[in-house]
């Protein structure tokens, strides 16, 4: 699948995320990987770094795809 250029005709890219999600068990990962001093001010710098870099990467896709969605909205309005 190329995230530069999604094909919104395919149900499978489609349905794709546009923000990935963030579970508990992916920042409790994180944070034992990054955080050297676990505490609550850490923990929770490490769930803003996650959340930034997802928001970041979602803007990338809706960057690269703005014109399909809007063709494609487009044409669907223009079916009804």
């Amino acid at each position: 699948m190329d995230w530069n250029n999604i094909d919104l005709k395919n149900q499978y890219e489609r349905s794709q995320n546009i923000i990935d999600s963030l579970s508990f068990e992916t920042l409790l990962l994180e944070i034992s990987c990054n955080v050297k001093n676990i505490n609550s001010a850490t923990v929770m710098a490490q769930f803003e770094a996650d959340l930034q870099s997802r928001i970041e990467s979602a803007r990338d896709v809706m960057r690269a795809n703005l014109q399909n969605i809007v063709n494609d909205a487009l044409e669907y309005r223009n079916d009804d």
